[in-house]
């Protein structure tokens, strides 16, 4: 995921995206797509979002005004892509994307195998359960593609029935090898259906077990010396190799969960791509911290993620040694309980979605080290800004949550030079007396984290960020004077006029408020470091209060302990669930009896 820049970076920005297909996907501050799209050229794509025109309608307007982040995930083929983006706009539901109720626009093949001469043929509207299915395509082209060559290689009929039924002699079809011409019995039924029969295992994907099988036929006729049977089968090869070479992903028989590991001299990266249903349907990059898996790197991770019962499962391919295999198979079939392999013996298919991949995961790298160049930039400039004479490592910024002073929140955040410090991030319960005031909260926040600082000899930041004012400002450089702390630098931000961000205020001890120009490195650093710190108390805070909500309605049944209630949540999942059920539902949890039933039944209704 990456953070869009402002106007000034853009350039950076654009030119570290890759030029290659695949789907981009604009989300707004709180990570939820409004806009997906696929590209032949990523790069190309999304760089005409950012280049201003009179032409630019207002709808790439309104999904640049509202977009915080770009999610990127890059595929083989333009085809891919396509798919893809359908799929991820029926599950995400983007509100700047025409929402489609089914897949009626888009054409399949049909292989009518009710028939008693069964024809493969363009399909568009309601399926039935009777005949075969092969799609979506992404477009009627590769549907004909396609189609094409089921007639090159396997000569299946594509006339009507009526057709069919009413021939007398073989049509053009025939004539240019195209059709077996099965309406006038120049084919016989049973070779007819072995033909359709192949014409389903290469839709399906098995196109290397059909080309072993038409080696093994032409071997065994051109021994037979029936030659011209032996070069129908050449025939059929060479169509194969050819849809070979310009097939990609797209039509994956099998599902299939690729594991790549890329890495440079400061960032390791596990990726995952993932193909359910004959598609790739996403991609996944895992940081791994340092000093964790310094051996059977693989291995751990798959132990770690797949060893849950709750985890979308597939077989693995991977190129990577693992040196338990046989035993990590065994536990993940049985934790699933179905039968799991991890393999590294792969076809050219699985080839091709391991490079993809690593592609996906390699652009995450690059990506990551040009963010923290970036951030490295904003630390020098900052440094500047406030004339730091000490090294300028760790920064930390507060923010107070609450509703109406209810489960009030303080959040603490941590970054220095490479970003977000997750392992020094805290959130802090508020104690009553300060609820209602964010001062006394803030200046509660710092005696308790800081303070505790002070008697484990840790490290204290170089910068503190707080949100406000002036006056709260002097009352924290008071609080810390009190603990005394008085080397830490600290400024706060303030909203400006109409509470925009470009007219946001910097607040320091002894100075003017500074309004920054709004493509100021330094801004854009304490901007950044302000908002995350927001989004982790808001986020906590929002935890707390459904916490707070939940705990108080299983308080208030009656006759019920801590033991009975952690089972009734763990169960239904939540109050609501809980609400809706009936007495006999509640009664069929296990360690919850009929008494027991009746009384959570009354108490909800």
């Amino acid at each position: 995921m990456l953070k869009i820049p402002k106007k000034n970076l853009i350039k950076d920005f654009i030119d570290d995206l890759p030029s290659k297909p695949g789907i981009y996907k604009f989300q707004d501050k709180k990570y939820n797509s409004i806009y997906i799209g696929k590209a032949k050229d990523l790069k190309k794509r999304v760089s005409s979002y950012f280049s201003p025109s009179k032409s630019q309608s207002e709808k790439v307007k309104s999904i640049i005004r509202e977009s915080n982040y770009i999610d990127l995930v890059i595929t083989k083929t333009e085809h891919e892509a396509l798919l893809l983006e359908q799929i991820r706009i029926k599950e995400e539901k983007p509100k700047y994307n025409v929402q489609f109720k089914d897949d009626k626009g888009y054409p399949w093949i049909k292989i009518e195998t009710t028939k008693e001469y069964p024809s493969a043929r363009s399909f568009l509207g309601k399926k039935t359960k009777e005949d075969i299915y092969f799609g979506p395509f992404p477009s009627s082209y590769s549907v004909k593609d396609t189609l094409d060559l089921i007639q090159k290689t396997f000569k299946l009929r594509d006339c009507t029935d009526s057709t069919f039924k009413n021939r007398s002699r073989p049509c053009m079809q025939y004539q240019i090898n195209k059709c077996s011409a099965p309406c006038v019995g120049v084919i016989g039924r049973d070779e007819y259906l072995r033909e359709v029969e192949d014409a389903k295992k290469l839709l399906y994907g098995g196109a290397d077990k059909l080309i072993e099988k038409f080696y093994e036929e032409m071997d065994k006729n051109s021994k037979k010396e029936a030659y011209e049977r032996a070069a129908m089968y050449r025939d059929k090869i060479s169509s194969l190799r050819e849809v070979q070479r310009s097939q990609s992903i797209a039509g994956f028989s099998k599902e299939r969960d690729a594991i790549t590991i890329c890495k440079n001299k400061d960032d390791i990266r596990i990726g995952l791509t993932q193909v359910r249903g004959g598609w790739i349907t996403g991609h996944k990059n895992f940081v791994v911290k340092k000093n964790k898996y310094k051996e059977d790197l693989i291995s751990n991770f798959i132990q770690g993620h797949y060893l849950n019962r709750g985890a979308d499962i597939a077989d693995i391919i991977t190129l990577e040694k693992i040196t338990n295999k046989e035993a990590l198979m065994k536990s993940i079939s049985q934790v699933h309980e179905r039968k799991v392999k991890i393999l590294s013996k792969i076809s050219k298919k699985d080839a091709g979605l391991l490079a993809i991949s690593k592609s996906n995961t390699e652009f995450s790298i690059k990506r990551a080290a040009r963010s923290r160049r970036d951030l490295s930039d904003k630390f020098k400039s900052l440094k500047e800004l406030l004339k730091i004479n000490t090294n300028l490592f760790f920064i930390d910024s507060i923010d107070i949550s609450h509703h109406s002073g209810q489960n009030p929140i303080g959040g603490v955040v941590t970054y220095n030079s490479s970003g977000r410090v997750k392992s020094e991030c805290r959130t802090y319960n508020i104690s009553s007396k300060n609820s209602s005031n964010d001062i006394a909260s803030t200046k509660e926040v710092i005696e308790r984290r800081y303070g505790n600082f002070l008697i484990k000899k840790k490290r204290l930041p170089d910068l503190l960020i707080i949100d406000g004012g002036p006056t709260h400002l002097n009352s924290v450089k008071d609080k810390l004077k009190e603990l005394g702390i008085n080397q830490l630098n600290v400024v706060s931000i303030s909203k400006g006029v109409r509470r925009k961000a470009e007219y946001d205020l910097i607040h320091l001890i002894g100075h003017k408020p500074i309004n920054l120009n709004k493509d100021d490195l330094s801004k854009l650093l304490i901007q950044e470091i302000r908002d995350e710190t927001h989004r982790f108390a808001i986020l906590r805070h929002r935890r707390k209060s459904m916490k707070r909500i939940t705990k108080s309605h299983l308080d208030s049944l009656p006759g019920i302990g801590e033991r009975r209630k952690t089972i009734l949540l763990r169960y239904f999942g939540g109050i609501d669930q809980i609400r809706k059920a009936s007495s006999e539902d509640i009664a069929n949890v296990p360690g919850i009896g009929k008494s027991t039933s009746d009384l959570v039944y009354n108490y909800f209704h």
